[in-house]
């Protein structure tokens, strides 16, 4: 076997090894207020990344990526969190906020949730971006439990997410027909959205019914875009200012230039091939990754949860950025 690859390998072991023990070191020094925390919910393959760039360019900030991926010792799994935790949101459940207090602060680090900051951003930040793709059953138990900036939920076309994540792969092992989730703690909710989902035949399905059972709650709930801001990937894609200005100003705070030309560019994690030059183009690609069938499972899934944000066409059907389109 070639050396060089060896010694590649090596080299990226102890570079990970050293950035893991700079993290645990620095996390015990993190005091980044909790109350000042800008949490960002999206679907995975939703425009999430894009996002989280543009609120990067906000001065002192570092981004925690995705804290609630289970497997990868975030302390979550160990507190008893299921996949896509849901907390009823008039429930008291310290050691959960206690976690969620320590993670704001900068006091859960690891090299995964530091992957989208350095150690120098951290030490530098009087305030953290959280981002997640898979709390949003959590969004209303949280700005119950903490006070601090108005959350962002950034909302994409599920045909559009699910296009996407068929073509990323990430998801083909997956089994179909999906389990019964995992008993876990608060899962009454959960256990609901899966009776709901019926039975799951295909992969779309499948994709369609995470896609369903983590915004059916939030859209539908009664301080959906008062007590969290709601905005669409699609009205972000073209009213880009509009729709920062919206983020931006229960915040108090201006809409960084840097954010305005950073969206002219697609994010890190946008997949080779993927349209970007014509705005218009990029919103109706799904319909050229999936087929008739295909989309119509997916929005078949979307009419059984009873969300009617979107349809055939590739715009939501309503509106949460008003100004120019």
């Amino acid at each position: 076997m070639p050396i060089e690859p060896l010694l590649t390998r090596g080299q990226r072991f102890m570079e990970r090894r050293w950035l893991a023990f700079r993290l645990a070191r620095l996390q015990r020094y993190m005091k980044t207020d909790p109350s000042r925390a800008i949490l960002l919910f999206a679907s995975p393959r939703g425009g999430s990344t894009w996002m989280e760039e543009m609120l990067a360019t906000i001065p002192r900030t570092a981004t925690i990526w995705e804290p609630l991926d289970l497997d990868r010792g975030t302390g979550f799994r160990e507190l008893g969190f299921g996949w896509r935790q849901h907390i009823p949101e008039e429930t008291r459940w310290p050691e959960a906020e206690e976690l969620f207090t320590c993670l704001f602060s900068g006091k859960l680090l690891s090299p995964y949730l530091a992957q989208a900051t350095t150690p120098a951003e951290l030490r530098a930040a009087d305030r953290l971006i959280v981002k997640f793709v898979r709390g949003h059953l959590l969004l209303p138990w949280l700005v119950k439990r903490f006070s601090m900036p108005k959350p962002v939920l950034l909302v994409r076309h599920p045909c559009a997410v699910v296009a996407s994540m068929m073509k990323h792969g990430a998801w083909d092992e997956h089994p179909i027909p999906p389990p019964l989730p995992a008993a876990h703690r608060y899962d009454e909710l959960v256990m609901h959205y899966h009776n709901i989902a019926g039975t799951i035949r295909t992969k779309e399905e499948y994709l369609a019914h995470i896609w369903c059972s983590t915004h059916a709650y939030l859209l539908k709930h009664p301080l959906n875009d008062k007590a969290w801001t709601t905005i669409t990937y699609e009205e972000l894609l073209l009213d880009t200012e509009g729709t920062l200005k919206k983020v931006f100003a229960p915040w108090g705070m201006p809409v960084p230039q840097a954010a305005l030309e950073l969206s002219k560019h697609p994010s890190r994690t946008t997949r080779p091939g993927s349209p970007t030059a014509q705005p218009l183009d990029q919103l109706t690609h799904w319909r050229s990754l999936l087929d008739q069938g295909q989309q119509d499972r997916i929005l078949g899934m979307v009419e059984r949860f009873d969300v009617d944000l979107y349809g055939t066409d590739p715009l939501p059907v309503r509106r949460f950025t008003h100004g120019e389109r």
